[in-house]
């Protein structure tokens, strides 16, 4: 963050500024940007340093347009700014990305009248809808249209189907799901750690924040990564490797980020790879510096066995390890390798 640079900047300025710092890194992202926007009314535009950081607030809610603008501004004022240019490199990446997991023209067909019907809409404080289905029990603890409920579940729908379809399984019995803005909630008052968006722990919990309505390919992301983890639990009967899961929900989520693979060879160079030992500790416990690499260099990993071996030998292994096979055992019988063989970024 540039806060530091702002010795000229009036007190109340600088305030507002000091403050959407400490909100961005309790992951209260709404709070932080309009900490920004004040502190910005008060005369401050001519620091590219806090439309940077502006811009990666915007970036957290998925308000990836909004970011872009602010990008914009910070290189009119400093058209050489590295922070800026690779901010808005990793978030048109990053727009492109989501956008590309839904299809808007689909989304856009209004839910049928049968669906309007059986919607409940229960009118505690604050309200939430509640759908129930063949396959899943959505809970929506944030106000939301009814378009929104609907498109959120024909996701789910299609998450069943093609992840039923690429790991050969499908839940015996509805899938508990609840979807929760933490807007306005506190660090404190969040069920999940503030970096986790996500969770499965016999039911999924995601986590979004923003004004309004949620962004719906940042949902359906973070939706397929706790539905492979449902799986993987399930195929293996809780015997998998914390980076062959991992690295399983990421790379099926959501193609790798350019601005990743660049981190990873960044490590490559620096020598800096985590071992399988390190990478089969669960990733909450690993410091923080060290998380994001840890999902980066799994998703490496298993794009480079999914992409040499194929699906079919990943469910192979799944089920030799929900058979009680030790993992250095059922990857050679999946793929004809030892641990050791498999290169720890992903390609050789």
């Amino acid at each position: 963050m540039g806060i530091m640079h702002l010795r000229h900047t009036n007190s109340l300025a600088l305030s507002h500024f000091q403050q959407a710092t400490l909100s961005y890194g309790q992951a209260c992202y709404v709070e932080a940007i309009q900490h920004y926007l004040a502190g910005l009314r008060l005369g401050a535009v001519q620091h590219h340093y806090i439309y940077a950081d502006l811009a990666k607030a915007y970036e957290m809610v998925g308000e990836w347009d909004t970011a872009l603008e602010c990008l914009d501004n910070a290189l009119r004022l400093c058209p050489d700014s590295p922070t800026a240019l690779r901010r808005k490199a990793r978030i048109l990446d990053e727009k492109a990305c989501y956008d590309g997991l839904v299809c808007s023209e689909d989304l856009r067909k209004p839910p049928p009248q049968e669906f309007l019907e059986r919607l409940q809409l229960d009118t505690t404080t604050p309200a939430k809808h509640v759908v129930d289905s063949e396959f899943f029990n959505l809970t929506c603890h944030s106000t939301m249209t009814p378009q929104t409920v609907w498109n959120i579940c024909r996701l789910i729908h299609r998450t069943y189907t093609e992840l039923g379809e690429i790991l050969g399984y499908y839940p015996i019995f509805p899938v508990p799901i609840s979807i929760t803005n933490t807007n306005g909630t506190t660090a404190s008052q969040r069920s999940l750690p503030k970096w986790a968006s996500g969770c499965y722990d016999g039911s999924i919990r995601l986590l979004y924040c923003a004004v309004g309505e949620p962004v719906l390919g940042i949902l359906y992301a973070l939706l397929r990564h706790e539905w492979v983890h449902l799986l993987v639990y399930h195929l293996t009967n809780g015997h998998c490797p914390v980076w062959l899961d991992e690295g399983l929900a990421r790379s099926i989520a959501r193609p790798m980020f350019q601005s990743e693979r660049f981190d990873l060879q960044q490590t490559v160079q620096t020598k800096r790879l985590l071992s399988f030992a390190a990478l089969n500790e669960p990733f909450s416990q690993l410091p923080p510096k060290y998380r994001k690499l840890a999902y980066i260099q799994s998703a490496a990993v298993v794009e480079y066995l999914t992409q040499r071996f194929g699906f079919p030998e990943i469910r192979k292994l799944l089920h030799q390890l929900g058979n009680g096979v030790p993992i250095e055992t059922a990857i050679e019988q999946a793929f004809g390798l030892t641990l050791q063989e498999i290169p720890l970024v992903g390609t050789p």
